[in-house]
């Protein structure tokens, strides 16, 4: 069982007290209107404008980048369908986003160019790959972020983000990540009452993304590219390992941060053991290189486990959820409800009410920018995202292994080393017992 005095208490992310410091920054100079920069312009991207939209009003959408042209250009038309979805007045709309008025950049140095306009806020919304190169550049230029999950698809990645938080914290910038679990009222109302004691101690936590699809990227077989060149690979960015993280990293990060947040944000991984593989049904590399399936064994210490499953097959069961077993007899149906363990017989509901997530994430960020109270929930974001890196890799090589030694000694690199749209990069899936986690 977990010693009481290692379990800390933390406050509610939703609320940001846990991350506001004791110092302020300069709030948005000239105008009240916060400018924003879009990079990445798909569904997440374009739908992340419009929930920052939703939040505030009183923004100007100057720029637009993403690394193939058609994206840049059909970005609008995304926005403002997105923006119509969410019931933003049409006036309003109109003066949020003048498409005639917003540069628009492509290329891999899409970036480059929209971080020259005069930005306040960057939405990172592009394939995982790219994230942590384009958060280097982000700080360089000395702009807020809204950064997606996840924060980096390797351990040098990681690594790279860990030290690009500590600058963004001496520049004073804001950093928000789409990890909007945390920004829930119904999760931040259980994840307190569980470190308040209220119920017990965790002994044992699950967390679940299986899910009766699989999310392998766009059909763009009408382009009739080489199915081993960089574009295919970026353009279906959701189907390969180096692109994405594999799903494990990309989208059961999802509910691992919930089981972290519980414990405090600081409490890892003694050792590891993870299974997975890959549907036969599912053609590689014309559908990616990466798992279906993985189940993640991790021992936290003391008596915990956190056992982790994720799945992507198509016509199976889904379950996307996390739950806590307490030592007072109570089950946490995290976001939901606590229930006797015995009997099943709800004890408490999760409390209801709040903003949308997707939309409080953004109220925190603009808040925190108009006010000059800087907020930085990268830290949080990138120790689950190590773990689930650590999680994948043992269920690829299907090796178990300690945490601490893997963070110490691994040094997988995945960024390709001919960024080019046209050069060849072959991928294989992973085979456990012949892998070798590097």
């Amino acid at each position: 069982m977990m010693d009481r005095r290692s379990f800390v208490k933390i406050g509610s992310l939703a609320g940001t007290a846990a991350l506001l410091p004791k110092f302020s920054f300069a709030a948005v100079k000239g105008s009240d209107t916060i400018k924003v920069g879009l990079v990445g312009c798909g569904g997440r991207g374009t739908g992340a404008f419009a929930n920052m939209a939703t939040a505030d009003k009183n923004i100007k959408l100057v720029a637009v980048a993403d690394l193939f042209g058609d994206r840049s250009e059909n970005a609008f038309k995304r926005i403002q369908n997105n923006m119509k979805k969410a019931k933003i007045d049409d006036a309003d709309a109109a003066k949020i986003v003048e498409p005639d008025k917003v540069k628009k950049f492509s290329g891999f140095d899409a970036i480059d160019g929209l971080l020259k306009e005069d930005v306040d806020v960057v939405i990172d919304a592009t394939p995982p790959i790219f994230r942590t190169p384009h958060f280097e550049k982000i700080v360089a230029a000395g702009k807020h972020a809204f950064l997606e999950k996840p924060a980096a698809v390797d351990i040098t990645q990681a690594r790279k983000m860990y030290k690009l938080a500590d600058e963004a914290d001496k520049k004073g910038l804001t950093v928000v990540c789409g990890n909007q679990r945390r920004y829930a009222d119904r999760y931040a109302d259980m994840v307190k009452r569980i470190q308040d004691g209220e119920f017990g101690e965790p002994i044992s936590m699950e967390c679940y993304w299986n899910a009766g699809y699989y999310v392998g990227g766009a059909n763009i077989d009408k382009l009739n590219l080489d199915i081993s060149s960089i574009e295919y690979q970026i353009r279906k960015w959701g189907a390969f390992i180096w692109t994405s993280g594999d799903h494990i990293v990309e989208q059961h990060v999802h509910n691992i941060d919930v089981l972290m947040w519980v414990l405090g944000d600081n409490r890892f991984p003694e050792d590891l053991r993870g299974l997975g593989g890959r549907s036969n049904e599912l053609e590689a590399p014309k559908h990616g290189d990466r798992f279906s399936h993985f189940q993640i064994d991790y021992n936290m210490g003391q008596g915990l486990r956190m056992q982790s499953y994720c799945q992507q097959d198509p016509g199976a069961s889904g379950d996307v959820s996390e739950r806590v077993t307490l030592s007072k007899g109570v089950i946490a149906n995290m976001g939901r409800n606590f229930v006797d363990a015995k009997t099943g017989k709800e004890i408490m509901r999760a409390k209801s009410g709040g903003l949308d997530p997707y939309i409080n994430e953004h109220v925190v960020l603009l808040k925190s920018i108009r006010n000059g109270q800087r907020v930085n929930a990268l830290r949080p974001l990138l120790n689950t995202n190590l773990v689930a890196i650590a999680g994948r890799e043992s269920a690829f090589s299907g090796q178990k292994f300690k945490y601490q030694a893997y963070v110490a000694k691994a040094n997988q690199d995945l960024m390709p080393k001919d960024m080019n749209l046209k050069a060849l990069n072959p991928v294989k899936v992973p085979v456990p017992g012949k892998y070798k986690w590097a």
